[in-house]
């Protein structure tokens, strides 16, 4: 008799048998595979039998699937066993082990899968699927490993990076024998990544390894290295000795990692380097040291450099745009007392230009100044650069529309930049669009998997947008200006004007982005939001050969749909191309009962 039906139906029941059994119940590729079976039972009684264990499973209860799936499975094995073949020619190896924490959670196959397609594959939206499984904790499942390591790899290096900095690390020892393995001193970054895990991972028991990565490794090994060694105390003469390599990066490397220490010839270093023609590479150190005596020679500097710059010196533009992006994120009285005082004189920059061969201009200046009193966020601070709103060039009206949500009143607010959303073209517009960003960053979902956003959600300044308490005006105010993005985040229950513009959005096929319609239907209770969806996930799969990040967006949005409208999304299942099921069976899954997502 024929056994591909069979090895077919032990196929999806080792698929399930991972999944976890009540997933198994209503499991459409079981189900197409009765028929087929009842028919070939005529002939052969065995096939009809394993045809009522399917249907038994797949048309049973959750509570009954484990057993219902044990005995399929147990048939299953029995027929392979004795009409197929059972085993496969090989020599007998020793399989290696190795321990490491145990997880906490059983992460769902269905689950895993789109993950390790992020971790081992290319294209866009990989890098959104990755962090947000990193957010959710299913990493903590030991299947991710491998593919974790290759990630390392990848040629996109912000996914590399989230790797190497907050997925291997958790997984503790037991992987650095993995990480040796393929260590090689004379590699690429990836290789820099390795070196940097296994020191985290074993500090001391690496420091040897890290030695001869200094002396043998690839200029991005030893970089790391210095990185490295630069934790250790004992180890810092070495440091020290790379400030003069004649690579730039591993002095800049040797300069970051020095930053952490408080020494006196550490002190003498960096005070005399401020003097150096070049600062371009002291700016991360900079930005982190906490040595008063190294902070006074910058910021004298920089007030020598500022007088000058207020006497027309444009020359000086470039070394005044190094000092500022040394001063970043850098919270301290002196460096806002310094600002302030520069800031307080900026409309004198405005005529400086840009000297030749340097594109840095006073417009860029007082951009840059601005963003520096914005991030520290003192009431002083905000109030400076509103009181400049009408001096500063357009590239500082995203810190202008900040400082203003945090020191305005909400009607003070919309008065002011309301009237920028009808702006069609030149600055009003390019104004206007800015409003439509911040809006978007303060409403955008912390459950999200996909941000449409530049700012870190994480971020302070992210968060403070969070509390923001937008005038209800805004919502007519989006509609007139046709700002569909801000009609989605800003619409509510009860709302008949955005409802219907929505809604016609859609049905024009105009929309820039379906996933986020769909979410502001939901939020607004439109009873046949659910149909739209399914149409729009009909038109986005039809020939698709992936789905793109809009896609990823749409299906995102799943999850604010009506529970009660499961079994409809549900039935739209086998209307999908295969390769599209899993993605969208776990964007549907958040609105199953707790006892079935489990």
């Amino acid at each position: 008799m024929s056994l591909a039906l069979i090895q077919e139906s032990a196929k999806e029941v080792r698929r399930l048998a991972i999944a976890g059994s009540p997933l198994a119940v209503g499991d459409f590729r079981l189900k197409k595979l009765i028929a087929p079976l009842e028919q070939a039972g005529a002939k052969v009684p065995v096939f009809a039998q394993v045809a009522r264990s399917i249907s038994d499973l797949v048309n049973g209860k959750e509570a009954d699937s484990a057993a219902h799936l044990l005995g399929l499975s147990t048939l299953l094995n029995a027929i392979l066993y004795t009409q197929g073949q059972s085993g496969a020619e090989a020599e007998f190896a020793e399989l290696e082990m190795f321990s490491a924490k145990s997880p906490t959670t059983q992460t769902p196959a269905r689950v895993l899968k789109p993950i390790i397609e992020a971790l081992t594959s290319t294209g866009s939206g990989r890098f959104e699927i990755v962090k947000s499984a990193v957010e959710r904790g299913a990493f903590n499942d030991l299947r991710l490993i491998e593919p974790t390591i290759r990630a390392l790899n990848d040629n996109y290096p912000e996914l590399a990076d989230l790797v190497a900095e907050k997925i291997l690390p958790a997984y503790g020892s037991a992987i650095v024998p993995l990480l040796k393995k393929h260590l090689v001193l004379k590699g690429k970054k990836s290789d820099a990544r390795r070196l940097r895990i296994l020191h985290e991972l074993d500090p001391a028991g690496t420091i040897e390894l890290c030695k001869t990565a200094l002396e043998d490794g690839s200029p991005d090994v030893k970089a790391a290295a210095i990185v490295c060694l630069g934790r250790h105390e004992d180890c810092l003469p070495l440091v020290l000795e790379q400030t003069n390599s004649k690579n730039k990066s591993l002095r800049a490397a040797a300069l970051e990692a020095l930053a952490a220490h408080d020494r006196p010839d550490i002190t003498t270093l960096f005070t005399e380097l401020i003097k150096g023609k070049a600062l371009d590479i002291l700016a991360r150190p900079l930005r982190a040291i906490r040595n008063q005596l190294v902070l006074k020679s910058l910021l004298d500097e920089g007030q020598r450099v500022f007088d000058l710059l207020l006497k027309g010196d444009s020359e000086q533009n470039p070394r005044y745009f190094e000092i500022l992006n040394c001063l970043e994120q850098r919270k301290d009285a002196a460096s806002e007392a310094f600002l302030l005082t520069c800031f307080n004189q900026c409309e004198k920059l405005a005529r400086l230009k840009a000297p030749k061969n340097l594109p840095i201009a006073g417009a860029d200046l007082m951009d840059r100044l601005a963003s520096l009193l914005c991030y520290i966020g003192t009431p002083q601070a905000l109030e400076a650069v509103l009181a400049k709103r009408d001096v500063l060039p357009l590239t500082a009206f995203p810190q202008v529309a900040r400082c203003a949500l945090r020191s305005w009143t909400a009607d003070k607010v919309y008065q002011e930049f309301a009237p920028l959303l009808e702006q069609k073209k030149g600055a009003g517009k390019d104004k206007g669009d800015e409003i439509q960003r911040v809006i978007v960053a303060s409403r955008w979902d912390d459950d999200s998997r996909f941000q449409v956003m530049d700012d870190e959600p994480d971020s302070v300044e992210s968060q403070d947008l969070k509390k923001v308490e937008w005038d209800p005006r805004w919502l007519e105010a989006a509609i007139k200006g046709d700002r569909q993005t801000i009609v989605c985040c800003l619409a509510k229950p009860g709302h008949k004007g955005a409802l219907t513009y929505l809604v016609r959005l859609l049905e024009s096929k105009k929309v820039d982005q379906s996933g986020l319609v769909v979410q502001a239907l939901a939020r607004s209770q439109y009873p046949k939001v659910t149909d739209l969806f399914l149409d729009l996930v009909a038109r986005k799969t039809k020939k698709a050969s992936y789905l793109d990040y809009e896609g990823m967006l749409l299906f995102e949005s799943a999850r604010r749909l009506p529970a009660a409208d499961l079994p409809k999304l549900e039935a739209f299942v086998p209307k999908l191309d295969e390769k599209f099921t899993d993605l969208y069976l776990e964007a549907i899954a958040p609105l199953r009962p707790t006892s079935q997502t489990d």
